[in-house]
């Protein structure tokens, strides 16, 4: 300890303490000679073994603080990879934004809680949420205020939960609570109402509150067999469930759910023979002038008519389309399809065409659609091309060079759903966009109906402040139409003007306005619609 004192270094401790265990040896001879009266004295420091014993201690101290210094050497690198592996677990373990756990925690917690049971069973609770609007967030306010979002309600849930849950960011806003135990419906209840209170609050933000809202799904398991995957997928299907619940909801998984997941996985399997066999068909909805009520074009449709389970609700199809990748053919199959079919009518009729994101990663879709309106007839500027997902075209260079070719060419571009039709709005879009699309139904589930007017007033102003024409979509009733016209946006499309039309009654529909009477707000069945849907 004395040592260690007063001298801290460790080298020099080890260099001291090699020198005396060197000089043990030399000292032992001399004090040989000198009791055994050998040499007169020391006389063998003149010797070359008397050199060599005296060289000794400094020779050992000089190898034992070498051996100190390589040893500390060794030490400060075990420490350095030691570190390294911790960080790397770290990283391999926990989400980067929030410090949450990930998914790979996530099954290394879910595989070690049942490998302690014998029988490979254990009670557990597994709830799945996200948040409600993330995009509209991300979309308009930027992705700084979506990751502030997620950070603050990560700290929400820690403070909620304690040690007792474990809390797991999947990715993106997708977050899981994982109980293990047994806990009653009842407990499961209050504390989802606790996380709907205390978790979805607004976020203040850049100056103002940011709104936060969720979606919740439960799974519960104690039998023998479960595995996470199993645990995911019923809590993403209480999940879906909980999405057509209005507001923040929670829903419990049950076994009906499964179902209706064994029946969107038969469905996909079936869409492709679905385009091939022509069970797809086109909708026409007729959109008109806001200021003339008169007809200036058409928003294609997709429709599905099943075999076996007649017309696949076109929110079901869909996304499992895109999910699949089939929406590229099915893509492919419509862009024909709608193009032949505007080929038959009037020369000023636009078309709006629905297009995904995903369609606009192939390289060539821009080609694509140049070359089919060339085989038509039809000038570019009659087509507008709707971005329905828009929220990665900016990080898609590909999708960017097919926009920027199609403008080029005259093609249109507009965005629809309220948070990208706003962010359509700004000025810094990655691409330009020439119309958005207004869904005057969300507008009024976000405001109130009080105040939806309100709002899309100040929408419209926005728009008209940056020069982009607005078409007002989901316009149903006569209340709703003249809240359109008072609002004056470019176009208006909904229930208001009729049931969907076929190829054949929107070409008569669009020609027989000609001299007829505007439409009225007040009759579903304008002058003639009667008569048209008996063409088909």
């Amino acid at each position: 300890m004395m040592l260690n004192s007063y001298l801290p270094n460790a080298v020099r401790r080890y260099a001291i303490a090699g020198l005396a265990i060197g000089s043990i040896t030399p000292l032992a001879a001399f004090a040989g000679e000198f009791f055994a009266g050998v040499g007169g004295g020391f006389q063998a420091l003149s010797s070359p073994l008397g050199l060599a014993a005296i060289a000794a201690p400094m020779a050992v101290a000089g190898l034992v603080a070498g051996l100190e210094r390589r040893h500390q050497r060794l030490a400060r690198l075990f420490k350095t990879q030691q570190d390294k592996t911790k960080h790397l677990r770290q990283a391999a373990y926990h989400d980067s934004l929030t410090g949450l756990r990930n998914r790979r925690a996530l099954t290394k917690d879910v595989d070690r809680i049942l490998a302690g049971r014998s029988d490979g069973s254990a009670c557990l609770t597994l709830l799945l949420f996200d948040l409600d609007r993330f995009k509209f967030i991300n979309d308009t306010m930027g992705h700084g205020a979506g990751d502030a979002v997620l950070k603050v309600l990560a700290d929400r849930l820690k403070a909620l939960c304690g040690a007792d849950r474990l809390i797991y960011r999947l990715g993106g806003d997708e977050f899981v609570v994982l109980w293990q135990g047994s806990w009653s419906q009842e407990d499961l209840t209050q504390f989802c109402d606790e996380l709907i209170s205390l978790v979805f609050r607004p976020v203040s933000h850049g100056g103002g509150a940011i709104g936060t809202s969720g979606s919740i799904g439960i799974a519960v398991s104690d039998a023998a067999g479960v595995t996470l995957s199993d645990l995911l997928k019923r809590a993403d299907l209480a999940l879906y469930r909980s999405k057509s619940k209005p507001g923040s909801s929670y829903s419990f998984f049950t076994e009906d759910m499964d179902s209706v997941y064994r029946l969107r996985r038969a469905l996909e399997a079936t869409m492709r023979d679905g385009i091939e066999n022509g069970d797809f068909e086109v909708d026409y909805l007729p959109v008109v002038a806001a200021q003339t009520l008169t007809p200036s074009g058409f928003k294609a449709r997709l429709r599905w008519n099943h075999p076996d389970h007649g017309d696949v609700a076109h929110d079901m199809f869909m996304p499992m389309a895109e999910g699949s990748g089939l929406i590229v053919l099915i893509g492919r199959w419509m862009l024909g399809r709608v193009l032949a079919d505007v080929s038959t009518w009037h020369d000023q009729a636009e078309i709006t065409l629905p297009v995904s994101s995903i369609q606009l990663q192939d390289p060539g879709y821009a080609l694509l659609v140049l070359a089919a309106l060339a085989e038509a007839g039809i000038a570019a500027n009659r087509l507008v091309l709707d971005i329905r997902s828009n929220s990665t075209l900016g990080d898609c260079p590909v999708g960017l060079r097919n926009l920027e070719t199609l403008r080029a060419a005259d093609v249109r571009i507009a965005v629809s759903e309220l948070a990208a039709s706003v962010a359509g709005l700004s000025m810094a879009r990655p691409y330009p966009v020439d119309k958005v699309r207004l869904d005057l139904g969300r507008i009024k589930a976000i405001a109130g109906e009080k105040r939806s007017a309100q709002m899309l007033n100040l929408f419209l102003q926005l728009a008209a402040a940056v020069g982009t024409p607005v078409t007002l979509t989901g316009v149903d009733t006569e209340d709703d139409l003249k809240t359109a016209c008072a609002a004056a946006p470019a176009e208006v499309q909904g229930g208001f003007s009729g049931a969907p039309l076929c190829a054949e009654q929107a070409r008569q529909f669009f020609t027989s306005m000609d001299g007829l009477p505007r439409l009225n707000p007040g009759n579903r069945n304008t002058p003639g619609q009667d008569d048209l849907r008996e063409a088909c």
